[in-house]
């Protein structure tokens, strides 16, 4: 075999076969490697923003000792102006030991002195046993006190147990993120029938009580938009006749019957609307409403035979449509907050007076540059 030939257990022939490669790498694998590459290259030269930059000082400031920081500064031949430190050292501390006395070995006294009877000579049983057991004692490993501080994030977690909740005990070698002593909360039992019951009784009185207080709220609401509805309607009457009109269903009131022409109630009644706005009012409310109604039925005057004017049921017929008549039902539908509603915003949209202020402006534009708003609170 000649010299230029290598052998055929030489190792370079293994390293060849490795070097070479197994397969071609396809589009999608280079084009993953490239974009590795790019976004490794990206973070190299990216600029980091301030609240980045901020984020990171802080929290390596805070993952610093107080130790670190000042041999840093001491490095740098910037005086450290930490006074506590300064006065651990006067006081004898020195960085990397722990607080407190050293643990100071005890010496023994070997031999007998003068007086020793010969029997101290004999070892006792008793005395090897508790040579045993203190040299066991001593043999066992010793807890290490710490000779870091504890970080700044440990010591908030601390900070909290001791200001919110001063008798929950913590242990100094307990230190999780979240601060020194800090434990899950025991799991609450669950309720029992009887609490469920309670509770559930005391949820219904809750609710009970609520009700009440809407339902009282709401009636407190109705009778006041019912005072006030009344100066609105003989306003809108007033402008209406000034202005040409003759009847009009926003001049409607249930609780004042000469708001009704003659022949819209029996009109009405045929239709089986209801004239008052008796949902959400009580019994007492209702039985006063009727007692009215009836007074006002008795004073009015009767019809004889000897008067002219026609019977209702051709009169509503010819002046009432079936449209204004709807109208009508849907109006005396509505709650008394409602129909002032209505009844206000007419008078805004169609005369330009907002009742709230009392003053009928000149013109549209005029009334939005005056009047503050078209609710009342806003004339407050």
């Amino acid at each position: 075999m000649s010299d230029e030939e290598d052998d055929y257990l030489s190792d370079k022939f293994l390293l060849a076969s490795a070097a070479a490669p197994t397969r071609p790498k396809t589009y999608a694998e280079r084009r993953k490697e490239a974009q590795k590459l790019a976004q490794i290259k990206n973070e190299e030269n990216r600029h980091k923003s301030r609240r980045q930059i901020e984020l990171e000082s802080r929290e390596e400031g805070l993952s610093k000792s107080l130790f670190e920081r000042a041999k840093e500064e001491e490095e740098m031949g910037i005086s450290s102006g930490n006074k506590a430190l300064s006065m651990m050292m006067k006081m004898g501390f020195k960085p990397g030991q722990a607080l407190g006395k050293l643990d100071e070995p005890k010496t023994t006294v070997s031999g007998a002195g003068l007086g020793a009877s010969s029997s101290a000579s004999t070892p006792d049983p008793a005395d090897s046993a508790t040579k045993e057991d203190v040299e066991t004692k001593e043999e066992a490993p010793k807890l290490k006190h710490k000779i870091e501080p504890i970080p700044i994030n440990e010591w908030m977690g601390m900070f909290y147990l001791l200001r919110f909740a001063p008798g929950h005990g913590y242990n100094a070698m307990d230190t999780g993120t979240q601060g020194i002593g800090v434990r899950k909360r025991p799991r609450a039992p669950s309720p029992t029938s009887a609490e469920r019951v309670a509770k559930m009784a005391k949820m219904a009185e809750v609710t009970s009580q609520e009700t009440y207080r809407d339902r009282t709220r709401q009636e407190y609401e109705e009778r006041r938009a019912e005072g006030r509805l009344g100066p609105v309607q003989r306003t809108c009457t007033s402008l209406d006749e000034k202005a040409g009109k003759t009847f009009n269903v926003l001049w409607l009131n249930p609780l004042d019957p000469a708001s009704f022409p003659q022949g819209l109630m029996e009109a009405l009644t045929e239709r089986a609307v209801p004239v008052a706005a008796e949902r959400g009012l009580s019994r007492s409310t209702l039985q006063a409403r009727m007692r009215q109604q009836m007074q006002a039925d008795a004073l009015r005057p009767l019809n004889t035979a000897l008067d002219e004017d026609p019977p209702s049921e051709l009169l509503s017929k010819e002046i009432f449509t079936p449209e204004t008549v709807d109208e009508a039902a849907q109006f005396l539908r509505l709650n008394a907050r409602n129909r002032l509603q209505l009844v206000v915003t007419y008078l805004r949209d169609k005369y330009a007076y907002c009742f709230w202020c009392g003053t009928q402006y000149e013109d549209l534009e005029e009334m939005d540059v005056e009047c503050p708003g078209p609710e009342e609170d806003a004339h407050d």
